[in-house]
């Protein structure tokens, strides 16, 4: 498996993110780094000069800059002297779980070097992406909860419908080993129990048979892909999913 990087991070922008990185010159004033800062939400910028970024001016620099002179003037003083030298640079390619030591200290880091910047990455992007990336897991996870909890509260022996179940399939299936246990389930096999057990389930379930039956055939496709490492967190189909975990939940919190 491969890792996420820092570009992975970089790439998963919003339609808000700029396309390039946002930088002040050095020789502009606090003023004008602020406004740059505001506009578009930064806490901090790359401060550029005819060699490269120079550093980083932020919030707590300028404060910093405020705090130290008795007539600070951020219309009149370069941005220069609210200058962080010393931000940290990584390259694309570098591991982001790398960087949790790093941002457990610092808020931001560099992307590129301080001739080419490719972008910054902050503590909220990681978590924003990581966050993105869980996302199905997390919601596939508490379908597979929410069907095991709509069995167990709606089936009077479950262990005896298990039988049942699967009895026709590994007749016809010499490789076929049926699951002993709920936890063992795939979706084929959750959609499986579900509709040869519809009687007892809860009424709602056959009244959206059709529906029920396409949503854990295509939500168990998206499970066998992700957990597969056949696709990425990004080419789900998070509509769906939604749905699905919305409609599997909800009727496991009425039984």
């Amino acid at each position: 498996m491969e890792f996420f990087t820092a570009d992975d991070v970089l790439s998963h922008s919003t339609a808000a993110s700029p396309d390039e990185p946002v930088t002040v010159d050095i020789d502009d004033s606090i003023q004008r780094a602020l406004e740059i800062m505001l506009a578009n939400d930064f806490d901090q910028l790359p401060v550029e000069s005819e060699y490269g970024i120079e550093g980083v001016v932020t919030y707590k620099s300028v404060a910093r800059y405020v705090k130290s002179m008795e007539d600070a003037s951020v219309e009149e003083t370069s941005v220069k002297i609210a200058l962080n030298t010393s931000p940290r640079f990584v390259d694309p390619d570098h591991d982001i779980f790398e960087l949790f030591e790093t941002f457990a200290e610092d808020d931001y880091v560099l992307i590129g070097d301080s001739d080419d910047l490719r972008g910054i990455l902050t503590r909220y992007d990681i978590l924003y992406f990581l966050e993105v990336q869980v996302d199905p897991f997390l919601k596939i996870g508490e379908i597979e909860e929410s069907l095991r909890h709509i069995f167990r509260e709606s089936v009077a022996d479950v262990g005896q419908c298990f039988e049942n179940a699967f009895a026709e399939r590994a007749k016809h299936d010499d490789r076929y080993d049926p699951p002993e246990r709920l936890e063992d389930f795939s979706f084929d096999e959750y959609r499986l129990f579900m509709m040869k057990n519809l009687d007892q389930m809860p009424p709602r379930l056959a009244e959206d048979r059709s529906m029920v039956e396409e949503l854990l055939e295509d939500i168990g496709d998206t499970r066998n892909a992700l957990f597969h490492f056949r696709a990425e967190a990004k080419e789900v189909d998070r509509d769906q999913l939604d749905l699905a975990h919305s409609y599997f939940t909800g009727i496991a919190n009425t039984v």
